[in-house]
């Protein structure tokens, strides 16, 4: 791969699709493209990558597996935060193992960052849809108030994607282009193989394994070093 070069009219897109996927997490239509394989298969494919972004996609449904979408639990955004990583490690384009690390850090600290911005949309929502001495127009009214609400999560997700879509590029790519030589290219293995290692363990807890945390935590070095060893 090489790396692209954004255009505003990437970033546009990028916006409308990030706005659709933060959608389908919890308002509409709830068909699954916000999960991170899909929605980082999207971002890839925004730059003719799309094997690069279900790369990134598929890591972090590993590490935001921890924390599924249960009830009223918080929980990280996946499908912009997954969008956004997918997006930037494609626009890197050359495929560096260092950029995989970038993305998938991107993508959890995007993640948490949407959770909050949909917690701060939950405390208004209630308000357009409940009031006391009820609604004059019946269902009508009551429908065109969820309508509303579903507008303003679509808007929430766009303008966090709007805000962070060329930072995340940027980070990506910034590590991603890094001369072999450069001070810090050697301790990419250990970052990578302890993300790893760190990722399994904790997707293990949520999965049921709470009992046996240092035996997951163990697979999740052997397979951290393993794979490191296969990108190196």
């Amino acid at each position: 791969m090489t790396g692209v070069e954004l255009s505003a009219a990437d970033w546009a897109l990028a916006c409308l699709l990030g706005a659709a996927v933060g959608l389908d997490g919890v308002s509409w239509p709830q068909t699954m493209w916000s999960r991170p394989i899909v929605a980082g298969t999207l971002g890839g494919l925004l730059f003719g990558a799309p094997a690069a972004g279900c790369l990134v996609g598929v890591w972090l449904e590993i590490v935001l597996s921890r924390h599924p979408p249960f009830g009223g639990a918080r929980h990280p955004e996946t499908g912009p935060a997954a969008f956004m990583a997918g997006a930037a490690y494609a626009a890197a384009g050359d495929g560096a193992p260092i950029g995989i690390v970038a993305a998938v850090a991107v993508g959890w600290a995007i993640g948490w960052t949407g959770a909050h911005s949909v917690t701060l949309l939950r405390r208004v929502t209630p308000s357009l849809v409940s009031r006391p001495e009820g609604f004059r127009g019946g269902a009508a009214a009551l429908a065109r108030r969820h309508r509303l609400a579903i507008a303003l999560d679509a808007l929430r997700a766009g303008l966090l994607v709007a805000a962070l879509f060329v930072p995340s590029v940027l980070f990506v790519r910034l590590l991603s282009t890094q001369p072999s030589g450069a001070a810090g290219a050697a301790w990419w293995p250990v970052v990578a193989g302890l993300g790893l290692a760190g990722a399994a363990g904790v997707a293990a807890r949520g999965l049921g394994a709470r009992g046996r945390h240092w035996p997951a935590l163990a697979a999740g070095c052997v397979l951290g070093t393993l794979l490191v060893q296969v990108f190196a």
